[in-house]
């Protein structure tokens, strides 16, 4: 499943996304939207399976991760 998580710190990366994912399993891609500057856009996306993905939205979304609550929700695609 993909996860978007908004509201990031504009220093997080995606390896500081992917490590608090990892408490829920394994995550197949992390990933910070960036713009053509290389600056962070404050969102970015998660790959993980379903049920990993949807413990990790239910605990995830709304907590405070770097200094700013973060929004988690499986990904419109």
């Amino acid at each position: 499943m993909k996860i978007f998580i908004s509201n990031l710190n504009f220093k997080t990366t995606a390896v500081h996304l992917s490590n608090l994912f990892l408490q829920f399993g394994i995550v197949l891609s992390a990933k910070i939207i960036m713009d053509n500057t290389g600056h962070s856009l404050g969102y970015g996306y998660i790959v993980m399976d379903q049920q990993s993905g949807n413990s990790a939205i239910n605990v995830l979304n709304n907590i405070n991760f770097m200094n700013h609550y973060i929004e988690v929700s499986e990904a419109v695609v």
